[in-house]
């Protein structure tokens, strides 16, 4: 591989800033190891001009080096207008162009790669002509409620163009249309388990501390792919069992499971044993999590057997897996086929409200499966670093032909 790496241009559906996600861990450690990076989110909706996004982004946008890559803030003005479908088609090829302009600012443009994070940015490839193309799939998109036709093309006709195609688990590779399961090559998410062992030890954070004891930990998005039905038993049957939230709410919108979920959650927030202490800094993040009694991935998983949809979130890999078992503490998650099949030895899974109840009392009673140092040691063989290892050798050998 040359000392000089080509230029790299990420596109993926969420701002940088927002809570970091594999798509920041893997293109941050990119960029420090010397591959030239420009992270876009795309230009801003009206529709977006309530949300905290919005307000976070200039009037005029403007590029900033972060984390070792560069980062596209769009402006607020001028901003897409989906009720006005040829000059949302006009700006964004626009945008597309602006930000390959800036790419060739820094050198090798001929050697352009695009690396999509959604199939949404799949017509963006006409515009901005990239040497090479790579898909990195982080969720069964197809499952979602959000998924259509459009969206179904847009995804056949980037699986065909890219050379390399990545997913976070061996089932999203499974669900691929087309020739997609032959073409993907699972990259799992990793944690940076060395920053949470450091933190074992550290002392409670003052918004915590006057919590009772066990606290029951939750860590992430609060939003519908959460079992608030399984919270809302278990927290009534044990009311000496205290949850703790970290994270940030996303229940916009008014389709069925999500006012649901916001109903139910307007409902745990008004018990005694359930605390929400909002979204943590990454550096704050450890001293919290090892200062809970169980660590818990709460999330619901369809039960096909029992006549369910299957849910995009059986195929999901949580990215706090690797960061709670880098604590030692237990650990109960939902039955996340990639937990199944790989960590049920060091993660107790639980399927019913009955089943997590009994999980949580094995892990504060006995100390949960596995033990303090087995978890330690699955946390230390999954780092990201270990997986970029793996990303940067992939797109090597897709530069190099």
């Amino acid at each position: 591989m040359p000392s000089k790496r080509p230029p790299l241009i990420a596109l993926a559906p969420h701002p940088w800033w927002n809570h970091w996600l594999s798509r920041q861990q893997l293109l941050s450690r990119l960029g420090e190891r010397g591959w030239p990076i420009l992270y876009s989110f795309g230009p801003l909706s009206v529709w977006e001009r309530h949300t905290r996004h919005w307000g976070e982004c200039p009037w005029l946008g403007r590029v900033v080096s972060r984390d070792h890559v560069l980062v596209d803030y769009p402006g607020r003005f001028p901003a897409t207008w989906p009720k006005f479908p040829a000059w949302d088609a006009w700006y964004s090829r626009h945008y597309a162009l602006k930000l390959k302009k800036t790419v060739a600012r820094q050198g090798g443009g001929d050697q352009l790669i695009a690396l999509l994070f959604h199939p949404s940015f799949q017509p963006w490839l006409a515009w901005l002509k990239p040497r090479h193309v790579a898909y990195h799939v982080y969720d069964a998109y197809h499952m979602m409620d959000n998924w259509d036709q459009e969206m179904a093309i847009m995804e056949q006709s980037l699986i065909q163009r890219s050379e390399l195609i990545t997913t976070s688990s061996a089932g999203m590779a499974a669900n691929l249309p087309g020739s997609g399961p032959k073409k993907a090559r699972v990259l799992n998410n990793g944690a940076d388990s060395a920053r949470f062992l450091r933190g074992v030890g550290a002392p409670c954070p003052q918004d915590m501390a006057a919590i009772p004891h066990p606290r029951i930990g939750y860590v992430g998005s609060i939003n519908a792919k959460m079992d608030m039905d399984m919270i809302l038993t278990v927290s009534e049957h044990q009311p000496d069992w205290h949850w703790v939230f970290l994270g940030q709410t996303y229940m916009n919108g008014e389709i069925p499971a999500v006012r649901s979920a916001r109903d139910k959650w307007g409902r745990l927030l008004e018990r005694n044993n359930v605390h929400f202490l909002g979204r943590k800094t990454a550096e704050e993040m450890p001293a919290y999590v090892n200062n809970m009694d169980v660590l818990t991935i709460c999330y619901k998983i369809a039960r096909v057997d029992q006549g369910e949809s299957a849910s995009w979130v059986v195929h999901g890999y949580p990215t706090k897996l690797h960061e709670f078992l880098a604590t030692g503490r237990p650990v109960v998650a939902g039955s996340q086929q990639v937990i199944v099949d790989h960590f049920s030895h060091v993660v107790r899974l639980a399927d019913d409200a009955a089943g997590w109840e009994a999980a949580i009392e094995e892990a504060l009673t006995t100390g949960g499966v596995g033990d303090v140092a087995s978890r330690q040691k699955v946390a230390m063989e999954n780092t990201w670093e270990s997986r970029v290892d793996q990303l940067e050798r992939w797109l090597e050998m897709m530069v190099a032909g």
